[in-house]
């Protein structure tokens, strides 16, 4: 990475970045044309075509995929019974999703930091930070499909711990629409959910042409959604030092309501030419307290109580468009697409009793973030391997201004544009096998800007290679292997020199969090290696083992400043190795003997890390579990009547929180049952009643810091989110 801060060094940066982006694209040009040629003869591999998605399919999807991935559809995701999005994620091979204290999450793959899992939308990067849809309150229903890429490719980059591809509802010829409501419940307060959606035809069927069938309508999907949900916790932390003991208790309790429409509308424009246009639109608010109250054990003993309040607002709207060409042998995608984000976050704290009594503090934020995206991918259809290609250009501007009584008012800019070239060339290997060859390039420029900072523009190049060969022994039996390199980047404000107070009370489990202009990407290399094996015609089973070779790792690093605060501020922590073994499996119990209209879903991670150098040589990566698991039973949902149900056991194992030297810590291992029941009434619709988090399962963490002047100081946490009831009547027609 180079810095730049004057006209003479940006031109270096520019020159020094040709003779790789005049490569690749030589790369991608041969690769381009190489697509254009006529189908060749022989090779076994599959190229599937766009169709329906049924659980079939999304099988055959990962058995014949370039790269090592996972996919839920649909019919999987009904089964789950889940309650939002979030929790869909849950029941993925190596995901884990926390929730905070105030009830936001975090979706960490293989235990890695959580910036090292990449998050899309319909194929999109998300907006950075708290500005990404927001995944707690997106309803089940939306979604079309869940891809998890488990190994870097040409075509995906930029995740050390793997990319989650959400793809929302597509516009159908069939008519179809939902209604459902939903009430749920959670510390003797009710919030309602209103979910309606419509897709169908929106124009006649064309006149066949002689030797052509009539082409399929125009067709449009229309979803709107209500989304009310009960956020918070209720918090106990204990924390012994050389000047006494600290009880504290807080409880937290929030209400957001966000309001979406989904509006998408498909059709040919020609017989080779397909457009879908797409929009999401969205206004959330999210408001609350925290109150805290601690007592401390000392030469004289102390109490005190505060109270935290924050408003929240947010404004989201994407607007997109996809054409499809098809020539002869090739297909073109091109994607244009925008987004706006406007959020504002208000603070205000005060001290209810005392000594400090009555002092108050603020804090004001002020956020926005526009998008907009362009990208184009060729690939072959006329010939059983598949060869790609694609560019993509992005420029995103991000703004913010802030207030604090900490910190005074603070306001920065920056500016991310990206460029990318890419291609991907399959070669048959042997009878049956492929191999699968990639080159991707980036070229990033991040250029920050503020009254207190300056201007400061960073140039990033990134040059990722890739290959992946895949070998079937039989019709059910098939290996996988994958080597890449990846470059992780810092997100823009990780950058910023910005300080930003926790909500509540300051200590070393929740401090202040502080941008680092020093921050460099994140590279690794990766390799996956495994087997897969069909379960019949309708399941599947696999085993993974993972390696990642990461180089300046990203993590963040708790230290106590001047006047006694913790600051966490995210930095790279050294050089590491992570690897694991992953297993997961999708079937029927017909198979154990049992009904065969029961289905099971289950995947166990086993993880370990190293850090090679840096203060932590020799620990494990910081929030690492040491392994994960889950366990989904369920009899899907039947339209012909009759009961469903199921239940999902999730458990999360002991992760060790080495932050900075001389501070230690550990998360406790986790487990959380969901449980749901539900019945079908022919012709009418249907009910379902569900529990989450039966168990009430904590978030448990230790923190022990060693001074050697003042002694050792040792925090234990607890962390209670209560269960959760939820009452759903709806039907569909």
């Amino acid at each position: 990475m180079a810095r730049h801060n004057c006209a003479d060094g940006n031109k270096r940066g520019d020159t020094m970045a040709r003779p790789w982006l005049g490569g690749l694209l030589a790369v991608a040009t041969l690769g381009l044309a190489h697509a254009q040629r006529p189908p060749e003869a022989g090779g076994e591999g599959a190229q599937l075509e766009p169709v329906e998605v049924t659980s079939r399919r999304a099988l055959q999807d990962r058995f014949f995929a370039p790269g090592s991935m996972v996919v839920l559809d649909r019919g999987d995701i009904e089964r789950l019974g889940a309650f939002s999005v979030a929790d869909v994620l849950k029941q993925l091979p190596g995901v884990v999703v926390n929730t905070a204290a105030d009830g936001s999450v975090e979706i960490r793959m293989r235990g890695m930091e959580r910036s090292a899992t990449q998050l899309l939308v319909d194929g999109q990067r998300q907006a950075s930070g708290r500005g990404q849809l927001a995944l707690d309150q997106l309803p089940p229903e939306m979604v079309e499909r869940i891809e998890v890429v488990r190994s870097p490719s040409a075509e995906f980059s930029g995740a050390t711990g793997g990319t989650i591809n959400i793809v929302l509802r597509q516009a159908t010829v069939k008519r179809e629409t939902s209604v459902r409501v939903t009430d749920n419940t959670v510390w003797g307060h009710h919030r309602g959910q209103i979910f309606f959606s419509r897709t169908g035809p929106l124009t006649e069927r064309g006149p066949a042409t002689p030797g052509q069938p009539a082409d399929d309508p125009w067709a449009y999907f229309l979803a709107a959604a209500s989304t009310g949900v009960l956020l918070g916790s209720n918090g106990h932390s204990r924390v012994v030092g050389p000047l006494g003991t600290t009880e504290s208790e807080s409880v937290s309790r929030y209400r957001r309501q966000e309001y979406s429409l989904t509006p998408r509308l498909t059709g040919k424009l020609a017989p080779g030419d397909q457009l879908t246009l797409r929009g999401f639109f969205s206004r959330a608010t999210f408001g609350g307290a925290v109150d805290s109250a601690t007592t401390i054990d000392g030469n004289p003993p102390a109490t005190s109580a505060t109270r935290d309040h924050q408003h929240q607002v947010r404004h989201f709207a994407t607007l997109g468009a996809d054409w499809t060409h098809r020539f002869e042998s090739t297909k073109l995608e091109t994607t244009l697409a925008a987004n706006r984000l406007r959020e504002d976050v208000d603070r205000a704290g005060s001290v209810v009793a005392g000594p400090a009594i009555g002092s108050t503090s603020f804090f004001g934020d002020r956020r926005r973030e526009d998008v907009a995206n362009f990208k184009t991918k060729l690939s072959t259809t006329g010939s059983p391997l598949l060869r790609m290609g694609g560019a993509e250009i992005e420029h995103r501007t991000l703004g913010i201004d802030t207030d604090s009584s900490a910190t005074g008012p603070f306001s920065a800019e920056a500016t991310l544009d990206r460029r990318i070239l890419w291609a991907q060339d399959e070669w048959a290997w042997g009878e049956r096998g492929t191999i699968t060859a990639g080159l991707r390039g980036e070229s990033i420029v991040i250029t920050t800007r503020g009254p207190t900072l300056g201007t400061v523009r960073r140039h990033i190049p990134v040059v990722q290679p890739s290959v992946h060969l895949r070998r079937p022994w039989d019709d059910q039996w098939q290996w996988r292997a994958n080597l890449a390199r990846t470059t992780r980047n810092p997100r823009v404000w990780d950058l910023v020199d910005r300080t930003t107070p926790s909500s509540g009370l300051n200590s070393l489990v929740n401090p202040d969090t502080a941008g680092n202009p020093a921050l460099r990407p994140e590279t690794s290399w990766a390799l996956d290696t495994g087997v897969e094996r069909r379960l019949g015609t309708d399941g599947q089973a696999g085993g993974n083992l993972f390696v990642r070779r990461v180089s300046d790792a990203i993590g963040p690093l708790v230290t106590q400043q001047v006047g006694g605060r913790w600051l966490e501020q995210r930095s790279n922590v050294g050089d590491a190795t992570v690897w694991g073994l992953e297993f997961d499996a999708r079937t029927h119990l017909g198979v154990l003997g049992l009904p065969r209209d029961w289905t099971l879903n289950t995947n166990l991670s086993l993880l370990n890390s190293r850090m090679t150098s840096g203060p932590n040589t020799g620990q494990r990566i910081p929030g690492q579990p040491r392994y994960t698991a889950s366990l989904n039973v369920a009899k899907p949902i039947r339209r012909t009547g009759g009961l469903f149900g199921g239940f999902t056991l999730n458990v999360n194992g002991a992760a060790d929180l080495m932050t900075a030297p001389g501070r230690t810590g550990r998360d406790r291992a986790r487990t959380t049952l969901d449980v749901h029941l539900g019945g079908v009434v022919a012709g009418l619709g249907y009910w379902r009643i569900g529990l989450q988090n039966i168990t009430d399962a904590p978030y448990r963490r230790m923190r022990r810091y060693e001074d050697p002047a003042a002694g050792t100081t040792t925090s234990q946490g607890e962390l209670y989110l209560t269960p959760r009831a939820y009452l759903t009547v709806g039907t569909q027609f």
